[in-house]
C-alpha cells in the first residue's frame, strides 16, 4: 500500500455488506497512512438517493476538512455511489476505485442478485418502507448512466470468479481496468483485492 501521508478515503460499503465488511482494507489504509472513513451508508439496503444523501455529506465534509478531492473506494453498490458522486461532483473526486462493481447498470444480471433487488425496488416504491421519493431515484438512474468526467481518475477492480456480479458489467472505456481473483464478498479482503487498491492508489503518485 503506497504511503497515505494524510490523504483522505471514503470507502463505501455494497449492498447488505455495512462497515464490518471494510474493516481489512481499512485496517490496511490506515497502517499506510491514510485517513480512512467508513462511508455512513449502514447494511446499505434502502433507496439509492437514501445512500448517496449520507456519501454526499461524508465528502462534502472530508473535503472541506481537508481542503483537498476525496479518493472514493466503492464496493459492488458502493462502487455505484462512488461513480455517481464523480459525475455529481467532479471537483471534490480526485480518484473512483469501483471494486466488484456493476456499472451503468441498477442490478446485476445474475438472478440471485437481480431478483431480490427488484423485490426491494418494488416494495419501497409502494411505501412499505416508509415515504417514496421516485422523482429521485429517477435522478439517481440518470447520473447512473451518465458519462464519466474527465479528470477524475477511474479504476474498476473485477474478478471473473465473482459469482454475483457479472464481471463483463465492471467494464468500462473511461475505467482503468483490474482483474483478481476473489469471490464477490472475498474481493475486499483478499490479498489480490487489496493490492488492486493498492495499485490504483499508487496510480496518485504518477
Amino acid at each position: 500500500m503506497p504511503a497515505g501521508r494524510g490523504r483522505s478515503v471514503l470507502v463505501i460499503p455494497g449492498f447488505l455488506a455495512s462497515r464490518r465488511g471494510t474493516k481489512e482494507l481499512m485496517h490496511v489504509l490506515k497502517a499506510a497512512g491514510w485517513t480512512a472513513t467508513v462511508a455512513n451508508v449502514g447494511r446499505n439496503t434502502g433507496p439509492a438517493y437514501d445512500g448517496l444523501d449520507a456519501c454526499e455529506a461524508d465528502l462534502k465534509r472530508l473535503t472541506e476538512q481537508s481542503g483537498e478531492p476525496l479518493t472514493l473506494i466503492g464496493h459492488s453498490r458502493g462502487g455505484q455511489y462512488a461513480r455517481i458522486l464523480a459525475v455529481r461532483h467532479p471537483s471534490l473526486v480526485r480518484q473512483v476505485v469501483a471494486i466488484g462493481t456493476p456499472l451503468r447498470v441498477k442490478y446485476p444480471p445474475f438472478a440471485v442478485v437481480k431478483v431480490p433487488a427488484e423485490v426491494l425496488d418494488k416494495g419501497w416504491r409502494m411505501g412499505a418502507f416508509g415515504p417514496v421519493y421516485p422523482d429521485r431515484e429517477d435522478h439517481v438512474d440518470r447520473d447512473r448512466f451518465a458519462d464519466f468526467p474527465p479528470g477524475v481518475d477511474f479504476v474498476s477492480i473485477y474478478s471473473k470468479s465473482d459469482g454475483i456480479v457479472d464481471w463483463r458489467v465492471s467494464i468500462e472505456p473511461a475505467a482503468h481496468l483490474v482483474e483478481v481473483s476473489a469471490s464477490h464478498a472475498g474481493i475486499m479482503s483478499s490479498v489480490s483485492g487489496v493490492r488492486a487498491v493498492a495499485d490504483a492508489l499508487a496510480r496518485q503518485d504518477r
